[in-house]
């Protein structure tokens, strides 16, 4: 039976049903699957798939860096996949290892660094021959695929998985969702019959611009419409939310919540706004039909690619201005709200996790029965503004 590792520096908990659903496919190919993670981080989780391993992060000049303790696991396996990384020791440590051990290395993310530069030419140097040794590439969607296809690396060792979350349950917990039940958190909110409520989901942090959201809430405010915000999750910019809305009745905060109570806030809001940086949250927009506006910078993640302004969601300038027009448009028009949700709908459906682990899997059986590859270079650019391809008519090619 052939074996593969997966080392991940972290076991998130969106992620945990994508490697139960790729174990029992894989485990139908005769390959046995192990996801190895830092035993601090797998808290009191068991599964048959998950391996705790000894690890440490080490600072160097206020950069964070791991290694994990895997050579052991890696020994027994014909197909390591590592993350992404230039911090990620781990990742140079097999590389290093890897002709001696046996088995082939393949690299699963990105492609570049989307929120930062890289900042020293030995990242570069080591980033460089990672890319350039690997043996196969699992790509998180169609445009990382070029970004690394266009380094020079062959078409054939790269797989587009189109990273995505476990929209099924989603939409299972979504149809729960009642009328009722909505308009009983519109009261406890205390909104009017007339007032609007939007929403914000995801994690509290300065690249998510949670400051220019609330500058054009206040605009629209100031203009008289009721609108309310809701902000969905935890993070560093917390506490200055929590001063604000001590004095604006208008802002709530719902803290990190899953599962019903998230789809119950989800599904009250009008659109979700994410005026910075944007990753996953874009399926949590398409499967809720809950159509995300954001802003048209540089360092979003890869997932934006899915995002189609004016079809599936909105992408405006980067200003507040332009960011309470997008708002005001969404709340206003009734027949642009149905138009972006049936978009939201038709994403949804071919963004599911039952499409990553098939093209997962597809990618491991291939990389599997594909030879070492070697070369000594490829071509590195450190740049922190990818330029993606654009789809047509808001579709999300599958092929």
């Amino acid at each position: 039976m052939s074996r593969v590792l997966i080392v991940k520096s972290n076991l998130e908990p969106f992620r945990v049903p994508f490697y139960a659903r790729l174990q029992d496919r894989l485990a139908g190919e005769g390959i046995e699957m192990e996801v190895a993670v830092p035993a601090a981080r797998c808290g009191t989780h068991s599964f048959p798939w998950l391996s705790p391993v000894p690890a440490r992060e080490i600072s160097v000049a206020g950069k964070t860096f791991c290694w994990q303790s895997v050579h052991s696991h890696a020994r027994r396996a014909e197909l390591v996949i590592v993350q992404e990384g230039a911090r990620q020791l781990t990742n140079y440590a097999l590389l290093a290892r890897r002709s001696q051990s046996g088995f082939k290395l393949a690299l699963w993310g990105h492609g570049t660094e989307f929120q930062r530069s890289w900042s020293t030419p030995l990242a570069r140097v080591l980033k460089s021959r990672l890319f350039s040794w690997v043996d196969f590439w699992f790509a998180y969607t169609p445009g990382v695929a070029e970004i690394v296809a266009g380094r020079g690396y062959p078409r054939k060792r790269i797989c587009t998985v189109f990273n995505s979350l476990d929209t099924d349950s989603e939409l299972l917990i979504r149809q729960l969702i009642t009328v009722d039940q909505i308009a009983t958190l519109r009261m406890q909110l205390r909104m009017s019959s007339t007032a609007h409520l939007i929403c914000y989901c995801g994690s509290l942090y300065k690249a998510k611009r949670l400051d220019m959201l609330l500058e054009a809430c206040q605009l629209l405010r100031a203009s008289g419409m009721d609108l309310h915000v809701a902000v969905l999750g935890e993070g560093a910019e917390r506490e200055s939310l929590e001063k604000l809305a001590r004095r604006a009745p208008w802002l709530h905060l719902a803290g990190d919540i899953r599962g019903r109570l998230k789809a119950l806030w989800l599904r009250a809001s009008q659109c979700m706004v994410i005026p910075g940086v944007v990753g996953l949250a874009v399926v949590d927009a398409f499967v809720h039909e809950c159509p995300l506006i954001t802003t048209d910078i540089p360092g979003h993640g890869p997932e934006i690619e899915y995002l189609a302004d004016h079809v599936n969601g909105l992408k405006v300038s980067n200003d507040a201005s332009s960011l309470a027009g997008a708002i005001r448009s969404m709340l206003d028009d009734a027949s642009l709200r149905e138009v972006l949700r049936r978009g939201c709908r038709e994403a949804a459906s071919r963004l599911t996790l039952a499409n990553m682990v098939e093209r997962f899997a597809e990618g491991t059986l291939t990389a599997l029965r594909l030879p070492h590859y070697r070369r000594e270079s490829i071509r590195i650019q450190p740049s922190n503004k990818p330029k993606f391809p654009k789809h047509k008519s808001g579709s999300i090619p599958m092929k």
